[in-house]
Parts: C-alpha cells; sequence; structure tokens
C-alpha cells in the first residue's frame, strides 16, 4: 500500500507559492526593457540624438543578448542553482535599466541597454526548467500564467509609457522600471534560504506522480540535443517568432507613423500589438498539454500571422486594428514552444538542457531581424518589402511546429 503523502504534498499549490510568486514577478521584468524604447524615441531623441543606425542597434541588441548570455546560463544554472542565477539576472538587469536611464550620449544609453537585456536573457533560459522543477505536475498552468505575465511585462510599457514619458522626462520613466526587477529578488531570496523544505515537498510531489522514483540526480541525455530534430524545430519556430516580434517591436511604430498614424495611436497600437497576445497565452499552453494533434496548433498559429502580416505590409494604415488583433494568434507560437521545452523533456536536466539549446540559438537567429529589417527600408525605400519579407519566413515557423508537434520526448 503506498505511503500516505504529507498534507502539503497533496495541497496543489502548498510550499510552493513563494516559487510561483517569483516566476510571475520574473515574467513581469520579462520584456520591458524591449518594450519601452520605441514608444518614446522621439522625446528621447529631444536630449541624446538617436539616429536611425542607433535604432537598429538597440533592436538588435535584445535578441543578441539573448543568444550569448542565454546560451552560458545552464552552465552557470547546474553549477549554482536555478535559483541563485535567476537573482543574478535580475540584480544585472536592474543596474543595466537604472543606468541606461542616465546615458549622457547614444553610445552609453546602447552600452547600458546591454546589461538589462543580459539578465532578461538568463532569465528566459532559467524559467522552463524552473517550472519543471517546482511544478512537475502543473507545467502547463504556471507556464500559462508565465507567459500571461510577460504579455503584460509586453504591452504594459507601450500604453503607459508616452504618458508617463511626458509628465516626468524620458528618464525617469525608463528608469522606474528597475524597481520592479528589486522586488523580483525577494521572493528568490526566500525560496533559496528555504531550499531544505521546498526539497521535501518536492519529493513528495514527485513520488505522488509516480511511486516507483525517487529524487535521485536527474538522468543524463542519451544524445546530444543538437542530434535531435525536435530540438532544431523548437528553434525554428521560436527563431521566427522571435524575428518578427523583436523587429515589430522595434519598427512598427515607425511604419505606422509613415503610413499616416499619428504617434499617440501608434502608441496604442503598439500596446493593442502586445496585450492581444494575453488571451492566447492562457489558454495555449492547456491546450497543448492536452491536444491529441499538437500540430494542429501551429497550423492555425501560421494561417493567422500569414494574413494579418501580408494584410498589414499591403496597407498598415487600413483596418491595422482588425489585422493586429488577428495577428495574437499567430503570437501563441511563443507559449507553445515554452510549453513544449517542458512537454519533450522527462526531467529538470533535459528541461536546462533544452531550454538553453533552443532559446540562445533562436534569439541569436532573431537578431537579424530588427537590422535586416531596416536595411530592406533604406533599400527599397518603404516598408511594404520589409513587412513582406516577414511573411516569406512563417512556413520555416509552421515546419518547425509540425516537426516538434510530431516529436517524442528525447531528455
Amino acid at each position: 500500500m503506498p505511503t500516505e503523502l504529507p498534507r502539503s504534498a497533496a495541497s496543489p499549490w502548498r510550499g510552493r507559492l513563494v516559487a510561483l510568486a517569483g516566476l510571475l514577478v520574473v515574467a513581469l521584468n520579462a520584456r520591458i526593457m524591449v518594450a519601452v524604447v520605441s514608444p518614446i524615441t522621439g522625446l528621447i531623441n529631444q536630449d541624446i540624438p538617436l539616429t536611425e543606425s542607433h535604432e537598429q542597434l538597440i533592436g538588435l541588441a535584445a535578441p543578441l543578448s539573448f543568444a550569448v548570455f542565454g546560451a552560458v546560463t545552464p552552465a552557470l544554472g547546474r553549477r549554482y542553482g536555478l535559483e541563485a542565477m535567476m537573482i543574478v539576472s535580475l540584480l544585472i538587469s536592474v543596474v543595466g535599466e537604472a543606468a541606461r536611464a542616465f546615458a549622457p550620449s547614444p553610445v552609453w544609453f546602447i552600452i547600458w541597454t546591454i546589461p538589462a537585456l543580459t539578465g532578461a536573457g538568463m532569465g528566459n533560459v532559467i524559467t522552463p526548467p524552473l517550472i519543471k522543477k517546482y511544478f512537475p505536475d502543473r507545467v502547463s498552468a504556471v507556464t500559462a500564467l508565465y507567459t500571461f505575465f510577460a504579455t503584460i511585462s509586453t504591452s504594459l510599457p507601450p500604453l503607459t509609457i508616452l504618458s508617463l514619458a511626458e509628465r516626468t522626462g524620458w528618464r525617469f520613466s525608463l528608469g522606474i522600471w528597475a524597481v520592479l526587477g528589486l522586488i523580483g529578488v525577494i521572493p528568490w531570496l526566500f525560496v533559496v534560504f528555504s531550499a531544505d523544505r521546498a526539497g521535501q515537498r518536492l519529493a513528495a510531489i514527485k513520488r505522488r506522480l509516480d511511486p516507483r522514483t525517487t529524487v535521485a540526480a536527474a538522468p543524463r541525455l542519451t544524445q546530444p540535443l543538437w542530434k535531435t530534430p525536435v530540438a532544431w524545430a523548437l528553434t525554428l519556430a521560436l527563431a521566427v517568432n522571435s524575428l518578427l516580434g523583436y523587429t515589430l517591436f522595434a519598427w512598427f511604430p515607425r511604419v505606422l507613423r509613415d503610413a499616416g498614424v499619428s504617434t499617440e495611436r501608434a502608441a496604442l497600437y503598439l500596446a493593442i500589438f502586445a496585450a492581444g497576445s494575453l488571451p492566447g497565452t492562457l489558454v495555449t499552453p492547456l491546450l497543448t498539454a492536452r491536444a491529441k494533434r499538437t500540430w494542429v496548433l501551429p497550423a492555425v498559429f501560421f494561417a493567422s500571422y500569414a494574413v494579418s502580416f501580408t494584410a498589414l505590409a499591403v496597407a498598415p494604415g487600413s483596418a491595422t486594428l482588425a489585422w493586429i488583433l488577428l495577428s495574437r494568434i499567430g503570437d501563441c507560437f511563443y507559449p507553445w514552444v515554452l510549453t513544449m521545452i517542458n512537454l519533450r523533456t522527462r526531467s529538470t536536466r533535459g528541461s536546462i538542457a533544452m531550454s538553453g539549446f533552443v532559446q540562445p540559438m533562436a534569439y541569436a537567429i532573431a537578431s537579424l531581424g530588427p537590422w535586416g529589417f531596416g536595411w530592406l527600408h533604406t533599400v527599397a525605400g518603404n516598408w511594404h518589402v520589409p513587412m513582406l519579407a516577414l511573411v516569406l519566413f512563417l512556413p520555416l515557423q509552421f515546419l518547425g511546429g509540425y516537426v516538434a508537434g510530431r516529436a517524442k520526448p528525447v531528455a
């Protein structure tokens, strides 16, 4: 007869609420430093002149920082602990966000943007294995909550940053977000200092999931991830989605303004572009965990992206809101990939490895997007060509989703 579990193990969330709070605050801080600049470049230019080349570098800095520093994070996480590295990542972002607000020139603005994004990139890679570690029985639910709050972090700045900057100045409106990173450190300090008790609770939960298992060392990977189709497929799906996202967050307000949309309305559309993903972030992980044919969801995402981006490329100032909202179905690729990282791995070790492979590689590829988009605009002299170029990447994204959706867990 199985041993009766402690009450803490029988209760789904008891003993893990601090870790959940930590993940949600990290999610709120995950995209803020990416989304706050483009809506207020006009105000920043009045103080420190940002040229189009500077804007390209700022757009490039986000995915490139995520790629480079996300790549070293798995090894650091295995050596020093995922929780400790999450604290470090938050503090690095805090320093970058605060210092950027005092930048005296475009060069220093870009220099301090890098640590702000470095911490976020490290947190991106650490988050899926932390979800796998603390919520092995609630992976889809916690992933849904995480991506929901991460989407809020993307949509909140465009919605508020322009009015805040006009009232308080752009420096305050950028630097104030560093406070959120400091708040995010607090729950992870509690988690670190209560590690023994948390470990006991997690052991009980894992025994409940499978009474035959013990909390021994996680199994080693059976083969390198670069030899597995699922790792490359998830990388491809996330790479295209990130390329689309970071490119448009850098350039979409400018595309709309040049199409005759006012600055205020362009900022509002950017906020809707971010906030419109909120329903999908909650629903997608749950659907992914329950779907019998997981590849069907990427097909739906692909279709919505293809129609909406084609329309925005041809006439960005016509029925803009409708096409933005339709494109948000396509953006469900992001929570889908985060969920699949854990569904296609069997252990925390495997999740660390998969996340550390997929995300840095994807962001490295995506880093070409903001620069390439600006370059195409310079060459073509219009925004139609670079927008249509984004559409050409969509079949590759669907291919990655199809292969990953039909694959089996590998690590």
